[in-house]
């Protein structure tokens, strides 16, 4: 009765609120989305109301729809057997700018892999569900919970307590540590299963301290309840006793048949027969299959130990029963854990292959971008470097060109062309007197005249520089380069070089200029090289001036023809060049 009123009073909202404005989902999705984690059972029901109007909604409220009835369904602990449905979901919100949505549907997909045993694609779609996440969304603790108890019941312990420490974190992050107590007890778990007994209690009292801080009584007493069962498992009997006694009538833990076997055990140890059955005869009233197959066992010891054997054999026959059950049970689970565990292995295998390929893939591009850069980058230096050379080499050779035109202006060759000149002006005065007008027997003349000063202007320099070199040769410092190209003992000190510098550039004014024109690197030693080929002394003296071997001297004249003209050429050519110069 109650619930055709809920019905009614819904279509009575839903009617006023479609008059009255437009909503974004049904009302029954709206209400069942609020009861969703209180009642997951109501919300199941609500949704069935819109079932078969469902395909008269847009395509999006559908699937909004089928997502939160999987929710409903996984929050009752349904087994999922079957993900084509939640395949579709998950490819819907996909291609949806829907973040939320989007996670949650990776998460109920890896659920229903772990429903069906297929830890890889699980592990994956939770991956998936935490890679789109934002920091702060609700659903990320129950994400990584799940992926703790997946790596833990494949035995990859130490990803188990990686993945709980990010629940930790998540909260701590929050501000709300004391809401991982679920966590600290997932990681105790694992300490207990890898013998670690100091850590296992630790992670255990944290937890239940977790819990009370909170004032979460359902979560403190589910905790201690496991605390209770630790303690008789490293054979503290006593303490372990205490907190069993203290939790077994807590409303707060549903299903308590992990507590009673405890119980039995401890009082069947203390020889208390009777309290020892009783815990045993509850165990079968509340435990799956696993636990009342090993309490008939232990029913069997415990009647044997108290003497009635007959009530022992039935027991044991009872045991005995099951076992093919158990044992079927069990073995179809651990094929399940081993293949699961190598899927897991494989595609993890299979997925670093991947990542390597495309790691190596980029890594290969990238150096391939690498070496173009590099190739591209040398080109255009070694490119400038040439352009710079050719530049150079045209320059140097432009101001050779200046240098030996200006000293073929002042050179005996230069009067002996401008006689030729001369003589051609006679001829053309002959012709002039008979063919040709005053004026252009004037500018004839004048040319005439022109080159004859020329030449004397030449002569006069060619003479004055005779002098100079005579003069020269009668100083004291020439009279001191003469002992020395004699005698190696009569050396030429920095003082004496300064004043043949001095004397050369008195009588050949441009001649150090112009070497450093065309070689600006020259060298001491190669300028005093120079001087003295200049001054007309042959190599043999000069390697005596110099105090080196003729071989010597006479490598470094080919070397300066090179560096000057940047050519080869000989010692003989270097001579001839640094006379005209």
């Amino acid at each position: 009765m109650k619930a055709r009123l809920y019905i009614l009073v819904l279509l009575l909202v839903i009617g006023w609120s479609s008059c009255t404005r437009r909503t974004t989902y049904p009302l029954f999705i709206q209400e069942a989305v609020k009861c969703m984690d209180s009642r997951p059972d109501r919300a199941l029901e609500l949704l069935k109301y819109l079932e078969d109007s469902l395909s008269s909604y847009p395509e999006e409220t559908q699937m909004y729809y089928h997502l939160l009835s999987i929710q409903a369904k996984d929050k009752q602990y349904i087994t999922h057997t079957d993900d084509s449905l939640i395949n579709c979901i998950v490819e819907f919100y996909e291609n949806r700018d829907d973040a939320d949505k989007k996670m949650m549907a990776y998460y109920y997909q890896g659920s229903t892999y772990r429903d069906m045993n297929d830890a890889p694609r699980a592990l994956k779609s939770y991956q998936q569900a935490i890679d789109i996440s934002s920091p702060d969304n609700e659903l990320l603790p129950k994400v990584y919970n799940q992926m703790g108890a997946l790596f833990a019941y494949q035995g990859l312990y130490d990803e188990a307590i990686k993945i709980s420490q990010r629940q930790i974190d998540f909260y701590k992050k929050r501000k709300e540590p004391n809401k991982a107590s679920y966590a600290f007890r997932d990681i105790a778990r694992i300490h207990d299963v890898k013998e670690q007994h100091d850590s296992a209690l630790y992670y255990y009292n944290k937890a239940c301290e977790m819990a009370l801080i909170i004032k979460d009584s359902v979560r403190y007493y589910n905790i201690a309840s496991e605390l209770g069962g630790f303690y008789y498992e490293i054979d503290n009997k006593s303490l372990a006793k205490k907190i069993l006694l203290s939790v077994q009538n807590k409303p707060q833990i549903v299903n308590k048949a992990h507590i009673y076997p405890f119980l039995g055990y401890i009082y069947m140890n203390e020889q208390k027969w009777d309290s020892a059955y009783y815990y045993f005869r509850k165990t079968l009233g509340e435990g799956n299959l696993r636990q009342r197959f090993h309490t008939f066992y232990d029913l069997s010891r415990l009647e044997t130990k108290r003497g009635k054997y007959k009530r022992a054999i039935d027991y044991m026959n009872q045991y005995i029963f099951m076992k093919d059950s158990v044992d079927k049970i069990t073995k179809t689970e651990t094929v399940a854990k081993i293949n699961s565990l190598y899927n897991y292995q494989h595609t993890e295998k299979e997925n670093h292959q991947l990542k390597f390929n495309k790691e190596k893939q980029k890594n290969t591009i990238l150096l391939l971008l690498l070496t173009i850069s590099i190739l591209f980058v040398t080109g255009t230096f070694l490119f400038n470097i040439q352009r710079r050379k050719n530049r150079l080499a045209l320059e140097h050779e432009k101001k050779l060109k200046e240098i030996e035109k200006a000293n073929y202006v002042k050179s005996l060759e230069a009067i002996a062309e401008n006689n030729k000149k001369i003589s051609e002006l006679d001829a053309q005065l002959k012709k002039a007197q008979k063919n040709t007008s005053n004026l252009e027997h004037e500018l004839i003349l004048i040319q005439k005249k022109k080159l004859e000063l020329r030449n004397k202007e030449i002569t006069v320099d060619k003479n004055e520089q005779e002098l100079r070199i005579a003069v020269f040769q009668q100083s004291s410092i020439y009279y001191l380069l003469q002992r020395a190209a004699a005698d190696e003992s009569n050396k030429v000190t920095d003082e004496d070089w300064d004043r043949i510098a001095s004397q050369i550039d008195y009588i050949y004014p441009d001649f150090s200029k112009h070497l450093y024109e065309l070689y600006p690197q020259l060298s001491k030693i190669e300028l005093h090289i120079c001087w003295l080929t200049k001054l007309s002394f042959s190599p043999a003296n000069i390697a005596r001036i110099l105090l080196r071997s003729k071989s010597a001297i006479t490598n470094a004249r080919v070397r300066l023809h090179k560096k000057i003209h940047k050519t080869d050429g000989t010692s003989e050519q270097f001579d001839e060049f640094i006379k005209k110069l």
